[in-house]
């Protein structure tokens, strides 16, 4: 907790949350949504941070991986099936390739590494669908055209493809052969939620951890489980998502770090915590966090542009501020760190602190064995552990999961500390690997 106190001093605070107001001659206020500021809306998913009917999609990709196994085509093959599929669906005019396309309409990760390879001479195109952009782009430079999507991830040079660390079983497995440290846990189809249950609760023990088989930036994710009814809600949510859950054992006392590899040598790393605010000494809980959201670095869930979001207020944040004494008319000592959530999920408003100065180089050379090991070029890999500037051999570490997609973002947006251009790393492996 006192790093985030110590990480006041690198940088500025870039924090927003939901604008709110407090009931007249309310002592211990009721935060109340203004219109068009948040709060539930209808057929769209928080978890998600999409329209409900995602999930349509999320179930069939699930599906598609059990049923198919991962298939990584030569280089040659996978361009001319990418290109043939572009020119029919330009020529049927269901999609079009534009280049005057903005931030707000493309993921952010992708607009970090865009405007660096710009830099380099590079020029991009958007695929725009019936639907709005997809997530689907072309890089021309020199007269070469190569297409992508979300990133360019060198698939083709892997052994195993890229698409081999998408579902947490597998990965879980092949961690555990290369005698990586892994959480304890199992997966369970959606009919089975009566045996999950059992699992979970005589045999791991709790607290646990339940989170959809797929996915990413911790979608339907419930942590720190410690009971059976809340055991089974965040089964519920899981299912909501992917027809196939995995159950694992909690551990407490951790911070959560991403780590990203570039090319198996470039590391990155951020730390997660929880929405929060610090004391000033004059201001109220209820100040510091409007102040903290009106910050321009910070919006909504459904806004690609950003990577931080409007701090979440919500049946949580009370429970934490009652179990200090404290309302939100409290003025906190300055320097106290108040936590407003309990999971440091991004879409509930928590902050990333930039730690990668800092990382222990046996926890470097740990990320870079894993990326090694699954042969893969760009990863994100989430990592569970004490204090990152000490050796994971010496102390409680976990391997949570990878991501052959990154949230490159995190590193260029951090709420603290000095960020780090992932975004160049990716365009030197796109010159090595695609020219």
């Amino acid at each position: 907790m006192a790093e985030l106190v110590d990480a006041v001093g690198l940088g500025p605070t870039r924090i927003i949350l939901w604008e709110f107001e407090s009931p007249p001659g309310h002592q211990n206020p009721n935060l109340v949504l203004k219109p068009g500021m948040g709060g539930t809306i209808k057929n769209f998913c928080r978890d998600c941070n999409s329209p409900s009917r995602y999930h349509i999609q999320t179930w069939l990709a699930e599906l598609a991986n059990l049923l198919l196994p991962p298939l990584s085509l030569p280089r040659k093959f996978e361009a001319f099936f990418d290109t043939l599929l572009e020119k029919i669906f330009t020529f049927l005019k269901i999609t079009e390739l534009k280049d005057n396309f903005s931030p707000s309409d493309i993921p952010l990760r992708t607009t970090c590494f865009i405007r660096e390879a710009k830099k380099r001479g590079v020029k991009f195109q958007a695929m725009l669908g019936p639907f709005g952009y997809t997530n689907y782009f072309r890089a021309e430079i020199g007269g070469k055209i190569f297409r992508f999507e979300g990133l360019p991830i060198a698939d083709f040079a892997s052994e195993y493809g890229a698409q081999f660390v998408d579902c947490k079983k597998r990965t879980k497995q092949h961690l555990k052969k290369g005698g990586f440290p892994i959480t304890e846990g199992k997966d369970f189809w959606f009919w089975q939620k009566r045996k999950a249950i059992e699992f979970g609760a005589n045999i791991l023990g709790f607290p646990l951890v339940v989170k959809p088989r797929r996915g990413s930036i911790s979608r339907h994710v419930t942590t720190d489980i410690r009971d059976i009814e809340k055991l089974k809600y965040a089964i519920h949510k899981a299912i909501i998502y992917s027809p196939v859950f995995i159950i694992e054992k909690f551990i407490p006392d951790c911070f959560p770090y991403r780590a990203t590899v570039v090319d198996f040598d470039f590391v990155a790393c951020v730390k997660q915590v929880p929405a929060n605010v610090i004391g000033d000494g004059r201001s109220t809980i209820q100040e510091l966090i409007r102040k903290k959201n009106n910050d321009r670095q910070r919006g909504k869930p459904n806004q690609k542009e950003f990577t931080l979001y409007k701090i979440v207020i919500d049946e949580v944040t009370k429970s934490l501020l009652i179990q200090k004494g404290y309302n939100f008319d409290t003025v906190p000592p300055k320097g106290e760190i108040i936590w407003l959530q309990k999971d440091p999920f991004l879409k509930l408003g928590g902050d990333l602190i930039e730690v990668t100065p800092r990382v222990h180089p046996d926890n470097i050379q740990l990320f870079k064995d894993i990326a090694k090991f699954f042969d893969i070029r760009l990863v994100g890999i989430d990592f569970l552990t004490q204090d990152i500037s000490r050796s994971w051999k010496g102390q409680l570490s976990a391997v949570l999961e990878l991501n052959n997609l990154p949230s490159i973002e995190m590193h260029h947006f951090p709420s603290f500390g000095p960020p780090q251009n992932v975004a160049r790393a990716v365009v030197d492996l796109f010159f090595k690997h695609y020219l």
